[in-house]
């Protein structure tokens, strides 16, 4: 933060402190360094946040761009079933007409949900409507529509004649928005018609608010002129409507999917957008998710810690202001300072015990990545070599202590509980010596356990414990007369009297028995003379009877600092009953301070909220970050009980429950929701120890990290889970779907039932490739083997196999990748028996004449191909082709009508067909025209079989229901040779026109002139 950004009066206070002598030149440099440090901090700060605002953008493009694929995979699910839908009902449409078609009209509204379809149209060539099923209803109004004028329509003139997906438009009839699906009915060559299946925009608005039922999130169906087809909000501003131009996937033609950010145009929210195109039709399934939505945990975060930040930088800079006056303050005793910090540099080059880092690994080797030098001091070896292992440092512990050190290391590890060991080593010199180590632990990425901490020698405490044991009795007489140190003071002659061990303790021999009370409060340090005086002078004159008490520093001849606590009381008083003599005791009590000093700083520093509470819910004492979190405003949590702060009364039920845990294993870690002093919950991750194991009633220890972010994160996967397994169980068919490592990771229903599969989706998930394969037998997992896994890039694959029970399943194989890294695999399955069956029925109605029985003349005449080509590879094997014709048949149709001719072509039929040999075909080119196909026959025996056939017919009424009706037939006979079918067609023609010419009833050869 630069300086300039400072008030104007605090600017005049720091040019004020950097005006007057040399100091100056050292303030602004330290100023500097600390203005680049501060930039230097923010701008990381600054860098941090946009990096995890990229995180989360990035994970959320990913996110959306995952869910596209799906919707898109969704779609062209439904697409294709309107086109199979569309394709036959035309076929049968073109062939049975209008009624006949009823039944298959209904099927195929059976065939979809019930509010998918909304009619089907047929329109003859000139768009006017041959039929509707909405107009069934209403059947008035079908003359007064057409859809000539309409794009789906009008496409199918220009010679589209596969599936075309118009655009959407509000439903003359019905009033309802919908979009067309269309195609070409063709016969022979020529446009005869369009068939038009509507399906309901509010269908597929319906499948998007399912999968996205916030306004916030959208999802849609977008055409490729970049129309709407279906939007899951504001459907009606949508459609109608079309996305911007701009759009990548409007532009960019050749992409299959991709992501981009944008503010919609209907609702004017800014998203981070997907888009997949469904495969094999022009249609993009795009779907944005808000970007203050997906940002708002980070935006929290950042905010959050900015505001940590700026209060930080506030007190920082209050610091530097008060460390700056300080040092102005003390300008003149420059040379002093520098003295007493050359003992500094000094004392911190021999700096008491050790600083460390222990590593231990999984596999039970360990070592210490780093070590102050004092560890030569303590173990007796350098630093160099503990880096790679920490053996030589277990080799100099005492035998004795060696199990117990281990086994409190590896009892840390396990519970990642603080360490606290006291222990024996040999250090330097071979000296025997007792350490105490204490350290936190971590658990590190790769598994390992890591401890930072501190050691340090206390041979002398041990020692001294040891005699403090000895000799308590004695101390305990002794220490009420002796103290540390005896002071007096005479206020009348304003003289005090120090003994030789306040003297010792100050290193200060030369300043005699007594001084003036201004010379020892000159000793005195200058921020606590205040409190000197409160404590030495003001309070007795208030309160003679009471004893006095004060904390102050007094300045050692060293230049270091010494707390001390003094303690006295009013030995004599004048005539007014003031104080004219004070008599007390000075303990040294630095490293009691110096430890509160350290423990306050440590706590008041840490991340964490940290609290000691009593068994009775009492709070003892707690650091700056658990009151900046609990406190009230303007009061202190510590001294409050747990059930006067702003929990829940089940927060508050479910803590106490917890201290029962607690004082029955003597520490746990939960995860813990509680309420904050704004009332907002927050989840914490509470670790919590009691300070006596041994007592229930044992002060506790709370540590308690906040992990709110966290569980903010496994929510919303958890949420996007539920999505994705809500997509898979709608997903008609079955989903099998692997990781990067081949571990199953979704499994919906639809697999196990298609599949016979015995076993739940939740048994299922967790197992491997290999171990599915294993569980559900090699004939039943042959499609399941990953295609092309050997190869750099997979591709997609679909197979048709035969599944249980006689069904037949068609599985799509798919990769998953990203930024060309492989993500996992997918496989569905569908069932498509019904389908098989029937393509298998309508070949059979396609190769056969429905009235006769007989082939068809598409159907025969690939029959004559095949018996050319085997005459291609068998020149030797004869053939003939019979062409019969009714005599006089359309005199039948004119006397007993159109059912009885029907009748007499039956019978004409059976009796072709009974005449033949087994491996001879019939069949019937069309009206009163019949052709036989004889196969490896010679001339002659053809000609004897056509004679038979004619007298057959001849002899053999049809039974009609107007009475027996005689008939005869003529003949054309030619040889089945070559390779040109017209020709063997045309010269049959050629010889039964000659035997009808001839008088009829007869048999003519080609080629010949006689009968």
């Amino acid at each position: 933060m630069p300086l300039s950004s400072l008030p104007s009066r605090s600017r005049t206070a720091v040019a004020a402190l950097f005006r007057g002598d040399a100091i100056a030149g050292r303030l602004v440099a330290a100023w500097m360094a600390f203005a680049v440090l501060l930039g230097g901090y923010w701008l990381q700060l600054d860098h941090s946040h946009a990096a995890l605002v990229a995180q989360a953008e990035s994970l959320t493009r990913l996110r959306a761009l995952q869910t596209a694929h799906a919707l898109a995979l969704h779609s062209g699910a439904l697409f294709r079933k309107l086109d199979y839908l569309s394709l036959h009902l035309g076929e049968h449409w073109l062939r049975e007409g209008s009624q006949g078609s009823r039944d298959a009209l209904v099927r195929a509204h059976l065939a979809l949900p019930d509010d998918a379809l909304v009619g089907i149209d047929i329109a003859d060539a000139g768009g006017r409507l041959l039929y509707s099923t909405v107009s069934e209803k209403r059947p008035l109004e079908l003359e007064r529509y057409g859809i000539a004028d309409f794009e789906h329509f009008r496409v199918h003139l220009n010679g589209v004649k596969g599936l075309f997906i118009g655009q959407p438009y509000r439903g003359r009839m019905t009033g309802k928005w919908i979009v067309p699906f269309s195609r070409a009915l063709i016969d022979e060559g020529r446009l005869q018609g369009v068939i038009v299946m509507s399906v309901s925009v509010a269908h597929l608005t319906k499948a998007l608010q399912e999968l996205y039922p916030e306004t916030s999130d959208v999802a849609a169906l977008v055409r490729h002129d970049g129309r709407f087809l279906a939007h899951s909000s504001r459907t009606e501003e949508a459609m109608g409507n079309s996305v911007p131009p701009d759009r990548p996937y409007l532009i960019d033609r050749e992409s299959q999917r991709g992501n981009f950010d944008a503010t919609a145009p209907i609702d004017g929210v800014e998203r981070y957008y997907a888009w997949h195109r469904v495969p094999g039709f022009p249609v993009v399934a795009a779907l944005g998710l808000s970007k203050d939505v997906a940002l708002a945990p980070v935006r929290d975060t950042i905010r959050d810690g900015r505001m940590r930040s700026g209060l930080g930088t506030v007190l920082l800079l209050a610091a530097a202001m008060l460390i700056s006056q300080l040092w102005r303050r003390h300008a003149r005793q420059g040379e002093e300072l520098e003295r007493a910090g050359e003992r500094l540099e000094k004392l911190v080059g021999h700096f008491p015990g050790m600083a460390y880092q222990f590593l231990l690994r999984a596999d039970g080797s360990a070592s210490m990545p780093y070590c102050s030098p004092g560890v030569r001091e303590l173990y007796g070896v350098g630093p160099e070599g503990l880096q790679d292992s920490a053996t030589s440092i277990f080799e100099r512990v005492h035998p004795d202590d060696l199990d117990r050190l281990r086994e409190s290391i590896q009892t840390s590890a396990a519970q990642l509980a603080p360490w606290r060991c006291e222990f024996r080593v040999r250090g330097a010199g071979d000296r025997l010596r007792w350490l105490l180590g204490e350290a936190n632990p971590e658990r590190t990425p790769e598994g390992d356990t890591l401890w930072h901490g501190y050691a340090h020698d206390i041979t002398d405490r041990r020692v001294a414990e040891q005699q403090l044991r000895d000799s308590e009795a004695r101390l305990r007489q002794a220490v009420d007369a002796v103290r540390d140190g005896l002071w007096s003071w005479d206020l009348a002659r304003d003289r005090i009297a120090l003994d030789e061990r306040i003297l010792d303790m100050l290193d200060r021999p030369e300043l005699g028995s007594e001084m003036s009370y201004e010379a020892f409060r000159a000793l005195v340090h200058p921020a606590d003379r205040q409190r000197q005086d409160d404590a030495l002078r003001t309070a007795p004159s208030k309160a003679p009877d009471l004893p006095v008490a004060g904390d102050f520093r007094l300045q050692a001849a060293s230049g270091r600092w010494i707390w001390i606590h003094a303690r006295g009381s009013v030995v004599e008083a004048d005539a007014h009953g003031l104080p004219r003599r004070l008599v007390g005791t000075f303990s040294d009590v630095t490293a009691r301070v110096a430890a509160m000093q350290l423990r306050r700083a440590l706590l008041d520093h840490s991340v964490a909220a940290i609290a000691m509470i009593d068994a009775k819910f009492g709070i003892l004492e707690a650091n700056s970050r658990a009151e900046e979190i609990f406190a009230p405003p303007s009061t202190s949590i510590s001294g409050l009980k747990l059930t006067e702060l702003p929990l829940h009364e089940d927060q508050a039920r479910f803590v106490a429950q917890h201290f029962a845990t607690l004082r029955a294993n003597g520490q746990m870690n939960i995860e813990l929701p509680l309420r904050d002093n704004q009332g907002k919950m927050r989840w914490f991750d509470a670790h919590a120890v009691m300070l006596d194991p041994e007592d229930p009633d044992s002060d506790t220890v709370w540590t308690l990290v906040d992990i709110s972010d966290k569980h903010r994160t496994r929510m919303a996967l958890a949420t996007e889970r539920l999505r994705l397994k809500t997509v898979l169980e709608r997903f008609p068919g079955g989903v099998l779907m692997e990781d990067q490592d081949g571990v199953i990771t979704s499994v919906n229903r639809g697999l196990c039932g298609l599949l016979d599969i015995p076993d739940s989706p939740d048994e299922l998930i967790g197992l491997t490739h290999e171990a599915l394969c294993q569980r559900l037998g090699t004939e039943r997992t042959a499609w399941l083997h990953r295609p092309d896994s050997d190869r750099t890039t997979e591709k997609r694959a679909t197979v048709e196999v035969e599944g249980a029970r006689g069904h037949t399943l068609e599985i799509d194989w798919l990769p998953i990748e990203h930024d060309g890294r492989r993500l996992g695999r997918v496989w569905l399955v569908r069932d498509i028996t019904e389908r098989k069956a029937r393509e298998r029925r309508l070949a059979e109605l396609a190769a056969t004449d429905p009235l006769t029985g007989l082939p068809n003349r598409r159907s025969f005449l690939a029959c004559l191909d095949a018996a050319l080509d085997d005459t291609q590879r068998e020149p030797t094997r004869g053939g003939a082709l019979l062409m019969i014709d009714i005599d006089h048949f359309k005199r039948v149709n004119d006397t007993h009508g159109h059912p009885v001719g029907d009748e007499v072509l039956q019978h004409a039929a059976r009796l072709i067909r009974g005449s033949l040999r087994q491996h001879d075909r019939a069949g019937r080119l069309g009206g009163e025209e019949f052709a036989v196909l004889l196969d490896d026959v010679v001339p002659d025996a053809a000609l004897a079989l056509a004679e038979r056939l004619r007298h057959t017919v001849a002899s053999t009424p049809a039974a009609t229901k107007a009475g027996p009706v005689a008939l005869t037939v003529s003949l054309g006979l030619s040889r089945v040779f070559g390779r040109d079918a017209a020709r063997v067609l045309g010269d049959a023609d050629a010889a039964l026109y000659r035997a009808k010419r001839s008088g009829r009833n007869r048999v003519c050869v080609a080629g010949s002139a006689t009968e």
